[in-house]
């Protein structure tokens, strides 16, 4: 299940949560988090939050 999305960096890219919802909490328990480019298109894998976070600065930066 997809929950929040955040955005980051200076160019459109989005840090999206992916988990399960809690059917005890009705929260959704992250277990990763994936990359959207700004065209919405998906970067290949999935990430913790600092991970994405540092993903993107570095496709910024063009590494």
């Amino acid at each position: 299940m997809i929950g929040s999305a955040l955005a980051w960096g200076k160019t459109g890219y989005t840090i999206i949560e992916e988990g399960e919802l809690n059917r005890q909490t009705w929260a959704l328990d992250v277990h990763h988090y994936l990359i959207a480019r700004p065209n919405g298109q998906p970067v290949a894998g999935t990430y913790t939050l600092e991970e994405a976070k540092a993903r993107i600065e570095a496709l910024e930066a063009g590494e």
